[in-house]
């Protein structure tokens, strides 16, 4: 899927964080506002952004996390700095590091205005500030965006919808016909059989990694089916979905 969804993504029972599933961008002010409610009810302080921002060695991470996807992206990227002993030019008098201007140079961190406002950065950024936040946090972040693989379930789905789509083109009884109104209600009897009725999309907090990898895999398998021949009509179609069982963990 090319175009970068903005998701917002469940964390524990009654948090959110907004994120782009193919940049991996995220809100940092999200990880923030969770991690000092997780430290309040803790009775621990709470901790600014610029205390974290301020730290050499939150710079040396997003340093290396700035190399790593400069060396794997297949388009050249201007990089801020490639040696993290360069950060000793980035200090302030007091010794800390000057944080607002390393963002203005850096393409893994940014600062933004308008409507998706405040500070993003890579996951791997996020995932640093979560750990110097929590470890509740740190366990819920890595959770749901490691060891459940929200993102790529996200535009795992998106991808195989489309080629689901360009499938049902091909159904003997389906070819030469406008299907749009096929896609719609194969769309409706996926988000039924997920019980997401209500909701629109697949970018919303209800939208888990469950209900990402349910559709992904649902659509791969009908694709399957269609392209070998095993389903060689809408009813059959319907059939065949309505056999299909939720992967449950």
């Amino acid at each position: 899927m090319n175009t970068d969804q903005k998701m917002t993504i469940q964390i524990g029972k009654n948090y959110t964080v907004q994120i782009g599933h193919l940049s991996q961008m995220g809100s940092l002010n999200d990880v923030l506002n969770i991690g000092n409610e997780y430290r309040k009810s803790e009775g621990l302080r709470e901790i600014e952004m610029r205390e974290w921002l301020a730290r050499e060695n939150t710079w040396e991470f997003i340093a290396t996390v700035e190399r790593k996807y400069a060396e794997s992206s297949k388009t050249p990227v201007a990089g801020v700095f490639l040696n993290p002993r360069e950060l000793v030019n980035y200090k302030t008098l007091d010794r800390k590091m000057d944080f607002a201007k390393l963002i203005k140079l850096s393409n893994v961190i940014k600062t933004k205005k308008g409507r998706y406002g405040g500070t993003w950065a890579k996951l791997f950024i996020m995932l640093d500030l979560a750990n110097y936040l929590s470890p509740e946090l740190k366990y819920e972040m890595y959770e749901v965006f490691i060891n459940q693989k929200i993102l790529f379930w996200r535009d795992v789905g998106g991808d195989n919808f489309k080629e689901f789509n360009k499938l049902v083109d091909t159904l003997p009884d389906r070819k030469e016909k406008n299907n749009t109104g096929i896609y719609v209600s194969m769309s409706k009897r996926i988000r039924q059989k997920l019980s997401i009725l209500s909701t629109k999309g697949y970018n919303e907090k209800e939208h888990d990694s469950l209900v990402q990898e349910n559709r992904a895999e649902w659509l791969k398998t009908l694709g399957f089916a269609i392209n070998v021949g095993w389903i060689k009509s809408f009813d059959e179609l319907k059939n065949a979905f309505d056999k299909l069982e939720l992967i449950e963990k």
